[in-house]
């Protein structure tokens, strides 16, 4: 549907935009509500916008009136026999109480009257043999609710719905005493499944009171069962936003006054991935990208350490150099700092050197994991835990030294294959064409100049350096293992449970608090980034 977007700073020329689905994002105060308000002002009656300021009361029962008054009720607010009054006028005075923009939207009863209202009239119609047995609005509701919330079920009855768990038919209960979450489900399907045929469905703040899960296939659902509608959708939560597959996107900046935005149409051949594009811009702080998953240990430690950095976990070194290099490159775009970080994971300190990039950090450690075993780390726990932090620090200290020494010839044999890997990449990365015969000499010639005996040798005289030293740092710079922590035995040394990751969590405890231990080791890991 071609849609005539509002005004738009320094853009005297009206811009009109052809979508199925629109997402509108920004940070809260951008003007995202009056956005969405004034587009419903240039389709006023064939508009239904949903605004985040809305009551989520759910009367205990209603009782039918007539369709038409019903539908009006709904749709503008009220109801009045001059049509034409009804819509230029009718939202104004009824559904938004004469404040178009920040009204506090309260509609549930005229949703549901509605709802009942049509299942009753249909109900009429197919007992006097006028229709085949219809499948009500309210029908296409319960559908979608139970496919969305599967372990509960809706009961319909005569001016009342009820609902109850899937597996528990005898509790059942009104549904005004359902859940915010389960309220605002049904909200927003009747809604939609009441608007009109084609019509523009402006949803502002769509994600609210509903867990991630729940609002990506609640829209999903409500979407497919209203392929005739146009969505907008105006939002902060960029994890929603990037779930709206094949919408366009516009990046509200700000509110100007006069009827006028600051705002900018997305492009689709951004050279950064579309949701990284999305969470930097929606941001004013610097960005961290760094290897690691959404909800790993890395994201939960970094972003306790990096409090004014939005922080977004990339999976592998790779995308880290890629994208903050192409982040920093529309640097005159949007003004914000990007730097990657890295894991050392077994790369040489002249492998280091050579990156060659002032953005990318690189942790002197060989995994993020090993930042738990820091010794500001140790000693605060067990001075949580009251114990000699000293002598807690010294053991684990050595239970590591033991652990490493047992590992040290396997370790050896990873830190050897990853070194020839790379310089494997770096010889057959190579842009000049080569016919077949040209890469086998190449290829055998490498493999001819290696001496993979003598690199594992040099490692193993460098991992016994440490050792013979007691080098505990210069150990967790180069240990990828993934069991050192429970090795440590940090845990029990600090009478803390093993299981469930109460170590680390005990760490994250500390670091939100604003205590001397929380600054030595933000202090502490912050040095151990080069």
């Amino acid at each position: 549907m071609k849609i005539n977007l509002p005004r738009k700073k320094e853009h005297p020329e009206n811009i009109e935009i052809d979508a199925s689905k629109i997402v509108v994002i920004g940070a809260n105060g951008s003007g995202k509500t009056r956005f969405g308000a004034k587009i419903e002002e240039g389709y006023l009656d064939n508009t239904l916008r949903i605004s985040a300021q809305k009551s989520l009361t759910m009367p205990k029962h209603v009782s039918p009136k007539s369709r038409e008054i019903a539908l009006n009720e709904f749709w503008y607010g009220q109801d009045n026999d001059n049509t034409d009054w009804l819509k230029k006028n009718g939202k104004l005075h009824g559904r938004w109480s004469r404040d178009f923009n920040v009204s506090l939207l309260d509609d549930f009863e005229k949703l549901l009257v509605l709802l009942h209202t049509e299942e009753y009239e249909e109900s009429l119609k197919y007992k006097e043999g006028e229709i085949e047995k219809p499948i009500t609005k309210l029908d296409r509701i319960q559908s979608l609710w139970e496919i969305v919330l599967p372990h509960r079920k809706l009961i319909k009855r005569a001016g009342v719905i009820e609902t109850c768990p899937s597996d528990k038919p005898e509790e059942k209960y009104n549904s005004s005493q359902m859940s915010d979450g389960e309220r605002v489900v049904f909200y927003f399907i009747g809604e939609v499944i009441c608007s009109k045929e084609n019509s523009i469905v402006i949803i502002d703040e769509p994600e609210l009171h509903l867990h991630k899960s729940i609002s990506v296939s609640l829209w999903d659902a409500i979407e497919n069962e209203r392929p005739d509608c146009t969505f907008i959708y105006l939002t902060h939560d960029l994890d929603f936003a990037t779930s709206r597959n094949n919408s366009t996107k516009i990046w509200a900046k700000s509110f100007e006054g006069d009827n006028t935005w600051d705002y900018e149409i997305l492009s689709e051949n951004a050279l950064i991935p579309e949701q990284i594009y999305l969470e930097i811009i929606g941001s004013r702080k610097p960005i961290l990208f760094f290897e690691g998953e959404n909800g790993s240990i890395d994201k939960r430690l970094l972003e306790k350490i990096y409090k004014g950095s939005t922080l977004k976990p990339l999976g592998s070194c790779e995308k880290v150099f890629s994208s903050t290099k192409a982040f920093n490159d529309l640097n005159g775009f949007h003004n914000i700092e990007a730097v990657g970080l890295i894991d050392r994971d077994r790369r040489t300190n002249d492998e280091i050197e050579h990156i060659n990039d002032a953005n990318i950090l690189v942790a002197k450690v060989a995994e993020i994991e090993n930042f738990l075993l820091l010794e500001s780390i140790i000693k605060a726990v067990a001075r949580f835990m009251n114990k000699d932090a000293d002598a807690v620090f010294e053991t684990v200290k050595n239970n590591i030294l033991q652990f490493f020494e047992s590992q040290k010839e396997r370790q050896a044999t990873e830190h050897t294959i990853s070194r020839v890997e790379r310089i494997f990449k770096t010889v057959t990365n190579s842009k000049d064409s080569k016919t077949i015969d040209e890469l086998k000499n190449e290829l055998d010639q490498f493999w001819g100049s290696q001496d993979f005996k003598a690199v594992y040798d040099s490692i193993i005289d460098q991992f016994d350096k440490l050792l013979q030293e007691g080098d505990y740092y210069g150990v967790l710079k180069v240990f990828n293992n993934k069991g050192m922590q429970a090795k440590s035995n940090v845990a029990n040394l600090c009478d803390i449970n093993t299981k469930n990751d109460a170590y680390f969590n005990l760490v994250l405890s500390i670091l939100q608090t604003e205590s001397a231990d929380s600054l030595s080791i933000i202090e502490e890991i912050k040095s151990m980034i080069e």
